[in-house]
């Protein structure tokens, strides 16, 4: 694009604005398609998009530039769209106008979207819900947009080789914005502590993952409804109930599901209950990508503060020849009281993943070889209804049960810090939710982590055999081995 085309996008942003007071409807559709017209999308290669899912306040188009690229080009009214820059520093990724916008054009299965009202502008990368390029003004625009939107830019594949943000710098925005309302929580309740406010914000961290993953078995539908409208009723101008009904959410997943992160803190609830606090804490919530409630992001997200705490964040699990020969030896008999001992202070928070599919895995193998061993038995006329419910009764729950046997009788997870045991737990959560979308499976209840976690006593196996002492250093008989 010539440097001529570029001014001439500044000085077309600026008629608008100069001219805005006594300009129609008509006038707003001529801006657009004059300034659709300098990036080089002229008359037919800008299609009208249909009216019933374009913003009523404005126009859009959709600019194709190939059988694979595609642009939805939404130009809104004035006061709808809020400074970029401003709600960047604030960790956020979408408006509320831009929220809309991006849904929509999902729907309409457009990849990316350019929304501006000829000021301010973001470009969303639609699959990925992120975002991409903002500007704060026209000059802005022309910098940082237009050598990605021309017609001719958009054809070569501009789009595509613009950069995604890192993880590092998603993980970065999602734990400030976390931070900054942990504070706000603690501020409004003097009596507070960071531990009960940073459960409210795991609280929100996992409802927005399991929102994405369907497997409340029978309730689902009904959850994710609630919250559409617990959201909608904070984003609205009259955001009265949010705080009792955020409460109330937060009380169902702990009655109807058990799900143990979500007891019942008095401190805490009485922090929510009230609507200044709840409502734009929805809200804001509302406005972050889905791409940052990645388990990869949450968990990179606490890669911060103390060298050992950012090694536990990165750190890789590695095989271990002893819990390797440990799970060999198991048989659908010793299976319900094997148990896998993990130290989180040595071996970090990816080794919950790791052990808890091993363990789920081996579930599996056990399970084959006790239902083909079943199988085997020869056929009987006497074998009735009572005999099959006996050999069914007979099959270990670890088998039949696999994702919450693990959670409550596999793992045994030793933490040493309360920061430790909040990562854990929260980690926990969405890995049993991801694998059990991933399986097609369904939750019930969630698994009770009453004996999942322990506070690590002075010494215990797991030291033993990471520091390389003996057990006759401890005063012990036999070498300890951990499991």
């Amino acid at each position: 694009m010539t440097k001529e085309s570029s001014d001439k996008i500044v000085t077309l942003c600026e008629s608008w604005w100069a001219t805005l007071a006594n300009s129609t409807r008509h006038d707003q559709h001529q801006f657009a398609e004059q300034f659709l017209g300098l990036l080089g999308w002229a008359g037919s290669e800008a299609a009208p998009i249909r009216v019933e899912w374009a913003h009523p306040s404005g126009t859009a188009y959709v600019l194709r530039g190939g059988a694979e690229t595609a642009v939805a080009a939404h130009f809104v009214g004035p006061g709808l769209l809020d400074p970029p820059g401003s709600l960047v520093e604030r960790g956020l990724d979408f408006c509320t106008t831009t929220r809309k916008l991006v849904s929509d054009t999902h729907a309409a299965n457009i990849p990316y979207a350019l929304i501006t009202d000829l000021y301010r502008s973001y470009l969303y990368d639609v699959r990925g819900d992120e975002l991409l390029l903002h500007a704060d003004t026209p000059r802005d625009f022309d910098r940082e947009l237009t050598p990605v939107l021309g017609k001719a830019d958009v054809e070569r594949g501009a789009l595509e080789e613009v950069r995604r943000p890192p993880r590092s710098h998603a993980a970065r925005q999602l734990r400030e914005w976390c931070q900054r309302w942990c504070s706000q929580l603690c501020t409004e309740h003097p009596l507070l502590t960071e531990e009960a406010a940073s459960a409210a914000i795991d609280r929100l961290l996992v409802t927005g993952f399991l929102l994405d993953h369907d497997v409340l078995k029978g309730g689902f539908c009904e959850v994710k409804k609630r919250w559409g409208e617990l959201t909608a009723l904070a984003s609205g101008g009259r955001p009265g109930g949010s705080g009792q009904g955020l409460v109330r959410f937060f009380g169902e997943l702990w009655n109807d599901w058990r799900a143990d992160l979500f007891v019942p803190i008095p401190r805490l609830d009485e922090t929510l209950l009230m609507d200044a606090v709840a409502a734009p804490m929805l809200k804001e919530f509302g406005l972050l990508s889905r791409s940052k409630l990645s388990i990869a992001t949450i968990l990179e997200s606490f890669n911060y503060g103390d060298p050992a705490e950012k090694a536990r964040v990165r750190m890789v699990p590695e095989a271990n020849k002893e819990r390797e020969t440990y799970f060999a030896k198991q048989t659908a008999e010793t299976i319900s009281a094997a148990r896998v001992e993990l130290d989180i202070a040595y071996e970090g928070y990816r080794a919950i993943f790791y052990w808890f599919d091993k363990l789920v895995a081996l579930y599996g193998r056990l399970e084959t070889a006790f239902d083909a061993q079943a199988a085997r038995q020869p056929a009987s006329e006497d074998l009735d209804l009572l005999a099959w419910a006996e050999l069914a009764a007979a099959k270990p729950r670890a088998l039949s049960d696999k994702r919450a046997f693990a959670v409550e009788s596999g793992l045994m997870i030793y933490y040493t810090t309360p920061r430790q045991l909040r990562i854990a737990r929260l980690m926990l959560y969405l890995h049993l939710i991801s694998r059990c979308h991933q399986a097609n499976d369904r939750l019930v209840r969630f698994p009770d982590l009453r004996e999942t976690f322990r506070s690590k006593p002075r010494l215990v196996d797991v030291d033993r055999k990471w520091s390389g002492r003996r057990a006759s250093d401890t005063g012990d008989d036999a070498e300890a081995v951990s499991v």
